[in-house]
């Protein structure tokens, strides 16, 4: 259970659809930013079926959140490297006890940077541009290198306690297996995005369980008990206390910069994928009408593509 200060710093209340339509965080847990990684992957598919892009300035905003955490990380480590050169096992173990917090942010928070950077990926490759996913693959790149150097602190083990090397071993475990089932529930829709995840096996099995699952009724069900499954998973691996909440804030808010609005209904609550397919075939059929009525319909581009398709189908029937 968390605390009650902390209870009362952050307000979220989840709808239907997964997203926090409201919330007030005084202290942005890491915690958070993987909830909000689960309400991203199982939205993914719906940004990734309108083809519109990312607004630049929500790219901005992400690149320069990210960037500024990014750069509290390394001074982080910077730390470990001076005083590790002393040789002084006492300093080096007031390190590992001051910055615990800090390591355990970095590889956590790494599914949402993961999520992100797949949406990224995939929406630049449908829409043909290259608007999103550098930017995206960049952060995501160089969350790459923070891990590894803390994995490297780990295995340099001087002043690290062995229960703070198990703790931070498997907290890294527990990520890389959301990451995968995440990641998975967006690959169901584009299977070049499986790359993404840490075990391709493994990704590729959830994105099969979510394209069977994606068609059933109780695919809301299912997504909101992986949430509550993964947010009990992180809290017993972490700290209670944020180390970086206003950078971790920051990144959360250009986040939720990167949900257009359209993605929302009237009242504030993310329309389901099934909601988005309607209202694509709705558009691609007030298309069809409108062209059908232009004043020379030969010139139209839908009716050639239409009996191109049919062509085939048609010419049993008239030979």
């Amino acid at each position: 259970m968390w605390p009650d200060g902390a209870a009362s710093a952050i307000r979220y209340r989840f709808d239907r659809g997964g997203l926090p339509t409201c919330y007030q965080c005084l202290c942005m847990h890491v915690v958070q930013l993987t909830e909000l990684a689960s309400v991203l992957a199982y939205h993914g598919p719906a940004m990734l079926l309108q083809r519109r892009p990312i607004s630049p300035e929500a790219i901005a905003q992400y690149w320069s959140a990210s960037r500024n955490r990014l750069d509290l990380w390394h001074q982080v480590m910077a730390r470990f490297n001076r005083v590790k050169s002393t040789g002084d096992f006492y300093r080096m173990r007031c390190w590992w006890t001051d910055h615990m917090g800090v390591l355990e942010e970095i590889l956590a928070s790494e599914v949402l940077t993961r999520v992100v950077a797949a949406i990224g990926d995939g929406i630049d490759r449908r829409n043909g541009t290259d608007e999103c996913s550098p930017i995206t693959q960049a952060i995501h790149l160089s969350h790459l290198e923070a891990r590894n150097r803390v994995q490297w602190a780990i295995l340099d083990r001087r002043g690290c306690s062995v229960t703070d090397a198990v703790r931070l071993n498997r907290l890294r475990r527990v990520t890389e297996r959301w990451i995968d089932v995440l990641v998975g529930s967006i690959s169901a829709y584009d299977a070049e995005l499986t790359r993404f995840g840490m075990d391709l096996t493994r990704t590729r099995s959830h994105a099969t369980a979510a394209r069977e699952c994606s068609t059933t009724p109780s695919h809301e069900t299912v997504a909101w008990l992986t949430r509550a499954a993964m947010t009990e998973g992180f809290q017993k691996h972490v700290a209670k206390q944020a180390s970086l909440p206003a950078a971790n804030q920051g990144v959360a808010d250009s986040v939720m910069m990167m949900m257009r609005a359209d993605l929302f209904d009237s009242i504030g609550t993310l329309k389901s994928l099934w909601m988005h397919r309607i209202e694509s075939k709705v558009d691609q059929t007030d298309q069809m009408i409108s062209e059908f009525l232009r004043p020379d319909v030969n010139e139209s581009t839908t009716v050639n593509a239409y009996e191109q398709l049919h062509a085939t189908a048609l010419a049993q029937w008239f030979r």
